[in-house]
């Protein structure tokens, strides 16, 4: 059985907490410029996973071929209800 997917999680919220936390108080280009690079690459990394996660939920809810078309869309016909 596969859940519906989610467009922003509750990970989602606690990276952008971090990502908040990190710019304001941990990003030192002149005293620690390889971490301060990491960091920002790091949190790059996971914004375009969001991104592309949006993308491909918003594709699946405009193709209606497309196999988790009705159960992201909440027109699922029950024939994976877990009993």
């Amino acid at each position: 059985m596969t859940k519906k997917l989610k467009r922003w999680t509750f990970l989602d919220s606690l990276n952008a907490i971090l990502f908040i936390v990190v710019v304001l108080f941990f990003l030192d280009f002149d005293n620690n410029n390889l971490m301060s690079w990491i960091l920002l690459a790091v949190f790059a990394f996971w914004l375009i996973t969001v991104i592309l996660r949006n993308v491909m939920i918003s594709k699946i809810e405009k193709d209606p071929q497309h196999p988790l078309h009705n159960m992201q869309t909440g027109k699922d016909i029950g024939n994976n209800v877990k009993k």
